[in-house]
C-alpha cells in the first residue's frame, strides 16, 4: 500500500502501522485495533485524485506524535529490523577482513553490534527499549562501515538506507535516536577523526553539513511519509472499525436469528419462488417428522392436503397474517398448522424465495372447543345454580328466598287486594321414612308437591319450606270461604295413595291459614308464624284439619305450652299413674297378664286421660320420661306381686315411635328389670304397626328381643306393614285394634278384618290378643275365630294394682269367659 505525497510520487508505507486520531490540541485517542479480512478489500478509496494532502505553502516539521502498535504488528515490524541486523551484522566481519583489516578488528568492531543487537532481542525489555536499541544497532553498522570503507563516500550512503528502517516502529524515541546518532556520528567524530568518516581530505564541517544536508532531506522525506500514513490510517482504521462493527452486528443480528430458528419449537423453512423447499429447522423435524435430508429439495405439496397451499407463490407480497391450513405429517397423520409466509426478495425486487413459519394448532383448538363447551356448560350450571337458588333441589317447587319476594311483591298492595299464605304440614310422615326409607320418603314428597301444583290456580305460588312443610301464596282472593275452599282441596289431594314400587303410601296433613288485610302491618315472618301457628292447632285437634289463624289461638298455643310444662313437672312429682287391664286368655279364662296403661292426676286438671297429655308428650319429647317411668313402675309392681305369692303375670308396656327410634330402649328396659330383680321375660313391648315396619325400629327390636322381652305389633292391621317385614322381625303377639273388634258380629266373623290377622299369626306362629272387647257377641266371634287372648271393659277396665291384686288373690275364672 501506497500514500501519495505532495508532489505526487509515491512513498513507501509501513505495513500494519497503526495510527491514533488526534484532537484539536494533538492529543491523541487510543483505539483498539482492528483486524482487516484477509483475501478482499474491505473498502475503496475514489480514484483519480489524492485523498490526503498537505497543506500548501507551509512545510511539515513537526514530528508526528504516532500511536502505539498493535503488539502483533510491532513484533512484524522488529522481527524484519532484527533479520536485517542479523545480515549486517554477519557482514561486517567478512567485509572487514576484505579491506584487508586483521581478525582483531574485525571482531572488535562486530563486538558492539552484536551486543545492541542481542539486547534488541531480549524480550525481558520493554518494546521502547529494544526498539532504541535496534535503531542504535543499524546506524552502528552503518558507522562501522564507513570507518571500515576508510570514510568513502559510498559508504555513507549505508546511512540513508538504514534510517527508514528505524522509522518503521511509528515512534519517535527510534527515529529521534537514530537521527541524533548520525549528527554525532558526523560532526563529533568526523570532527575528531575526520579519516574515519571522510575520505577526502578536506575540512571536516563542510563535508559533515554536507551530509547533513542529505539526512536532513531523507528525514524530512520519512517525516513527511510518516504523517500522511498516520492521517491515512486514522481514516482507513475508522472506516474499517465502522464497517467491521456493522458487519459484527450483522452477523450477532444473524447469529441470534440462527439460534432462534435452531431453537424454537415451530416449523421455519424457505422455499424458492416454485415452491420447493430450500432449507428446514429443527423444529420442522419435529412437528412433520422430515429430516432435513429427506425433505430439501421437494415441493411444498407433500406437507399440505389438496388446496392448503398458494398456488402462486410468486403472487404474495410483504408478510400475509396468518392462516389456519391442515398439513400432513410423514406418517400420514393430520394436523391443524397456523403458517405465516414471508417473501425475500433480492436488492433490484425481485423475489428470491419464501419464507414460511408453521405452528401445530391443533391442541390449542381442541382446548378452544373445549373452553368454548365448558362455558356453554358454565352458562348452563349458571342457570341451574340460579334455578337451584330460588327452587328446591328435590321437588322444583320455589323455596324460602323466592316465596320470600313473592311475598314481598304481593304486600306491596295489601291495602287493594288481599292474599292469603297456607301453610301445609303432612302427618305421620315420618312413618314414611321409617318404613320404607328416605327414598320412599323424597318420592312422596315429590308426588306431593305435584298434587299441590295441579290444586292451585296458575298464579299462585307452591313453595317447599323444608322437611315436609310446604306453602301456598294465593293473591288476590276474594275471602276467607275461598281460601278455605282451595286448602279442603289441597287436602283431599294428600289422601290420595302414593304409589312407590309395590308399597302404597297414604298421608295426610294439617293446613293452617294466615290471610292479609287492608291494616294489615304483618311482613312475611309475621304470616309464616300465624300460618304455623294456625297449622300446629290443626294438627292438635285431630290432623287432617284446616283453621284459619285467629287471634285467640296464641292464647291456645300458651295453653298448650303450660301443658306441656305442667307434664314435665308431673314427671318428677309423681302426678303419674299406672293402671292395669287384665289379660284374659279365651280358652281357660284365666288372668295372664296385664297391659300398664298411664294416667295422669293433675293436682290443677284433675285425672287426664291418654289421648289428653299423650299427643303433647310425643310431639315435646316427654314422652321418653313418661315411658321410662312407666316401665321402671310396672316392673316394680311385678316385683310386688312375686312377694305378696300371687300367679305370675306378665305387663305389656306402651312406648312410643320416638322412644324405640332413640336406640337405647333395651338398656332401659335391662335397667329397669335387674333394679326389681324380675325376669325380663315377663316384659312386653307394645309397638304400633306402622313404626314397627319401618327400618329404624328393626334394630331397636331386636335389641329388646335378645333380652327376651316380648314384642307386640298394637293396633295390627291399621298400617301398611307387609307379610315379609313381619317374617323378617322377632315379634311374639299381634293386638287387633278396638276398630276391627268393633266390627265383629256372632253371626258374621268369617271374612273379617279379625278373621284375617287371626289367620295370619296362626301362620306366622305368633298370638294374637283383641283389644277393646266390650259386648259378649264379640267374645264369641273371636273364640270362633279361634283368638287366644282378649282384654277389654268385658273384662275389667283399668283399674289400680291393689284391684288386680284382690282379683289374683281370688284364683276365678272371669264371668264373661265362663
Amino acid at each position: 500500500m501506497t500514500s501519495t505525497t505532495a508532489s505526487g510520487g509515491n512513498v513507501p508505507e509501513p505495513a500494519g502501522t497503526t495510527t491514533v486520531p488526534r484532537d484539536a490540541d494533538g492529543v491523541s485517542r487510543t483505539r483498539s485495533p482492528q483486524t482487516l479480512p484477509r483475501g478482499r478489500a474491505v473498502f475503496s478509496l475514489p480514484r483519480g485524485r489524492a485523498v490526503f494532502s498537505l497543506p500548501r505553502g507551509r512545510a511539515v516539521f513537526s514530528l508526528p506524535r504516532g500511536r502505539a502498535m498493535p503488539p502483533e504488528q510491532w513484533a512484524t515490524h522488529h522481527a524484519f529490523v532484527l533479520r536485517a541486523l542479523a545480515v549486517l551484522v554477519a557482514a561486517v566481519p567478512v567485509y572487514a577482513l576484505l579491506r584487508g583489516h586483521g581478525p582483531a578488528t574485525a571482531a572488535l568492531s562486530t563486538a558492539p553490534l552484536l551486543a545492541l543487537t542481542l539486547l534488541a532481542r531480549t524480550t525481558l525489555l520493554r518494546r521502547s527499549t529494544r526498539a532504541a536499541a535496534a535503531a542504535l544497532a543499524l546506524m552502528a553498522v552503518a558507522a562501522v562501515g564507513v570507518q571500515l570503507s576508510g570514510g568513502q563516500t559510498e559508504a555513507h550512503f549505508l546511512f540513508f538506507a538504514l534510517l527508514p528502517l528505524a522509522a518503521l516502529y511509528a515512534a519517535r524515541a527510534p527515529f529521534l535516536l537514530a537521527v541524533g546518532f548520525v549528527a554525532v556520528h558526523h560532526f563529533v567524530l568526523g570532527s575528531l577523526l575526520p579519516h574515519a568518516v571522510f575520505q577526502h581530505d578536506v575540512a571536516p564541517l563542510p563535508m559533515a553539513s554536507l551530509h547533513a544536508a542529505f539526512v536532513l532531506l531523507e528525514s524530512w522525506a520519512c517525516l513527511a511519509a510518516w504523517r500522511r500514513f498516520d492521517d491515512r490510517r486514522e481514516l482507513v482504521e475508522q472506516l474499517v472499525a465502522e464497517r467491521t462493527a456493522e458487519l459484527s452486528a450483522q452477523r450477532d443480528e444473524l447469529a441470534r436469528l440462527a439460534a432462534v430458528v435452531q431453537c424454537t419449537d415451530d416449523a421455519v423453512a424457505t422455499l424458492s419462488p416454485d415452491g420447493r423447499i430450500t432449507s428446514w429447522n429443527p423444529g420442522a423435524e419435529r412437528l412433520y417428522g422430515w429430516a432435513a435430508g429427506e425433505i430439501v429439495g421437494r415441493h411444498m405439496s407433500v406437507l399440505t392436503g389438496d388446496g392448503e397451499s398458494p398456488a402462486d407463490l410468486t403472487a404474495l407480497s410483504g408478510s400475509m397474517a396468518p392462516v389456519e391450513r391442515r398439513h400432513r405429517r410423514r406418517d400420514g397423520s393430520e394436523f391443524d398448522a397456523l403458517v405465516t409466509f414471508s417473501t425475500i426478495h433480492h436488492e433490484d425486487g425481485t423475489l428470491t424465495g419464501v419464507a414460511g413459519i408453521a405452528r401445530d394448532i391443533t391442541g390449542r383448538k381442541r382446548a378452544e372447543a373445549e373452553a368454548r363447551a365448558a362455558a356453554r356448560q358454565l352458562e348452563e350450571q349458571a342457570g341451574e345454580l340460579a334455578r337451584l337458588a330460588l327452587h328446591d333441589p328435590l321437588t322444583g317447587l320455589a323455596n324460602r328466598t323466592l316465596l320470600a319476594d313473592r311475598l314481598e311483591h304481593a304486600l306491596a298492595d295489601r291495602r287493594a287486594r288481599r292474599h292469603a299464605v297456607l301453610l301445609v304440614d303432612l302427618d305421620d310422615f315420618k312413618a314414611v321414612n321409617d318404613e320404607c326409607g328416605h327414598e320412599a320418603g323424597d318420592a312422596v314428597l315429590t308426588a306431593v308437591a305435584r298434587r299441590l301444583e295441579s290444586v292451585v290456580r296458575p298464579a299462585d305460588t307452591v313453595a317447599r319450606l323444608g322437611g315436609d312443610e310446604f306453602v301456598v301464596l294465593m293473591e288476590d282472593v276474594e275471602g276467607r270461604r275461598d281460601v278455605v275452599a282451595v286448602a279442603e282441596r289441597l287436602l283431599g289431594a294428600l289422601r290420595e295413595p302414593v304409589a312407590f314400587g309395590d308399597e302404597r303410601f297414604t298421608v295426610g296433613g294439617s293446613v293452617g291459614v294466615a290471610l292479609t288485610g287492608a291494616t294489615d302491618r304483618r311482613g312475611m315472618d309475621d304470616l309464616l308464624r300465624d300460618a304455623d301457628l294456625a297449622m300446629y292447632v290443626a294438627k292438635s285437634g285431630g290432623k287432617n284439619r284446616v283453621r284459619v289463624f285467629e287471634r285467640g289461638m296464641r292464647e291456645e298455643v300458651t295453653a298448650q305450652d303450660e301443658l306441656v310444662r305442667d307434664l314435665r313437672a308431673a314427671v318428677t312429682n309423681g302426678e303419674l299413674r299406672v293402671l292395669y287391664q287384665p289379660q284374659v286368655d279365651l280358652r281357660t279364662g284365666v288372668v295372664t297378664g296385664v297391659e300398664a296403661l298411664a294416667r295422669w292426676q293433675s293436682p290443677s286438671r284433675g285425672l287426664v286421660e291418654p289421648a289428653g297429655f299423650i299427643p303433647v308428650a310425643e310431639t315435646s319429647g316427654v314422652v321418653d320420661a313418661i315411658d321410662d317411668w312407666v316401665i321402671g313402675e310396672a316392673c316394680r309392681q311385678l316385683r310386688a306381686w312375686d312377694d305378696a305369692g300371687l300367679p305370675a303375670l306378665g305387663v305389656a308396656v306402651n312406648v312410643s315411635a320416638r322412644r324405640l327410634g332413640t336406640g337405647d330402649l333395651a338398656v332401659a328396659l335391662a335397667a329397669a328389670a335387674r333394679d326389681a330383680g324380675v325376669d325380663p321375660a315377663r316384659l312386653e313391648i307394645e309397638v304400633p304397626e306402622a313404626v314397627a315396619a319401618g327400618p329404624d325400629a328393626a334394630a331397636g327390636i331386636r335389641e329388646v328381643r335378645a333380652l327376651g322381652v316380648r314384642v307386640a305389633i298394637d293396633d295390627f292391621g291399621t298400617g301398611s306393614s307387609s307379610l315379609s317385614r313381619l317374617q323378617d322381625l322377632p315379634l311374639d303377639r299381634l293386638k287387633i285394634d278396638t276398630t276391627s273388634v268393633a266390627l265383629l258380629a256372632a253371626d258374621a266373623a268369617a271374612g273379617s278384618l279379625a278373621d284375617a290377622v287371626i289367620a295370619l299369626g296362626n301362620s306366622l306362629g305368633l298370638q294374637v290378643v283383641a283389644e277393646g272387647v266390650e259386648e259378649p257377641g264379640q267374645l264369641a266371634a273371636l273364640r270362633a275365630l279361634g283368638c287366644d287372648t282378649a282384654q277389654g271393659h268385658l273384662f275389667g277396665s283399668p283399674v289400680p294394682a291393689d284391684a288386680v291384686t284382690a282379683l289374683l288373690r281370688d284364683g276365678r275364672v272371669l264371668t264373661a269367659v265362663a
